[in-house]
């Protein structure tokens, strides 16, 4: 269940970077940009723990972790929101 949700999340969190820049019809700005790096790469993460790799060394299983995933992508896609919209 814990695996699904990462996979949801990681697919709406994506869909949103991609439609809601051109719904809007405005630039990035540059704040948004420079935060657009660490909420891809948590994305990208959300995927690889959503589609189930486990990783055999400790420190990667830790930054794997849904505990730590969830609230960074969503810190992040609010503070890349509010930079952008601004």
């Amino acid at each position: 269940m814990v695996r699904a949700l990462s996979l949801l999340l990681a697919v709406a969190v994506s869909v949103g970077l991609m439609l809601l820049p051109a719904l809007r019809g405005g630039e990035l700005t540059r704040a948004g940009h420079g935060l657009l790096s660490p909420l891809l790469i948590a994305v990208c993460a959300l995927f690889v723990h959503g589609l189930g790799y486990q990783s055999p060394r400790q420190p990667f299983r830790r930054l794997m972790s849904p505990w730590l995933l969830w609230p960074l992508t969503l810190v992040l896609a609010v503070l890349w929101w509010q930079l952008s919209v601004s």
